[in-house]
């Protein structure tokens, strides 16, 4: 993926994030929606609700990237943010369905959007290391197509 430096190219790469998601779940069966997932963690359905879950997490990174800021929680938290985020995306998204998860995407991803017109010209290069992971303000809108991608490739299908 190319640097993303303005907020046009930052729209484009969400749009193409929420045409690939809806994809994604469109494209399950519901016994496919049901099914264990090859994340230990959860079944396909509840992997779509914990993508729709971050599509707002663009509004954290950008806060902390334009001012150059890491996000590295120590090993001891991540590893309790981590048993958090199982437990959570478990009990939200009982009687998740498909509809209601992409219902639930696109309002996550509205609040990513909103961050993008806020982003002054001078900041889009600005970066640090967010969760393990170096990025800038600008590459930071490409984390949610490259979740999506990541958690797809964990999808069991028939």
């Amino acid at each position: 993926m190319s640097e993303i430096t303005n907020a046009e190219a930052a729209h484009a790469e969400l749009d193409q994030a929420s045409e690939e998601f809806r994809e994604l779940v469109t494209g399950l069966s519901s016994k496919e929606w049901n099914r264990k997932s090859n994340n230990a963690a959860w079944t396909n359905g509840q992997l779509c609700w914990h993508i729709a879950f971050t599509a707002s997490g663009g509004t954290l990174r950008v806060a902390r990237l334009r001012q150059n800021k890491d996000m590295k929680p120590p090993g001891p938290l991540m590893a309790v943010l981590n048993v958090v985020s199982l437990w959570l995306v478990r009990i939200r998204s009982r009687g998740a369905t498909p509809d209601s998860v992409l219902a639930f995407f696109e309002d996550r991803l509205s609040m990513t959007r909103g961050v993008i017109d806020t982003v002054a010209d001078d900041e889009w290069a600005n970066g640090g290391v967010f969760l393990g992971e170096p990025m800038t303000v600008g590459s930071s809108f490409g984390f949610l197509r490259q979740h999506v991608s990541e958690h797809a490739a964990e999808m069991r299908r028939d």
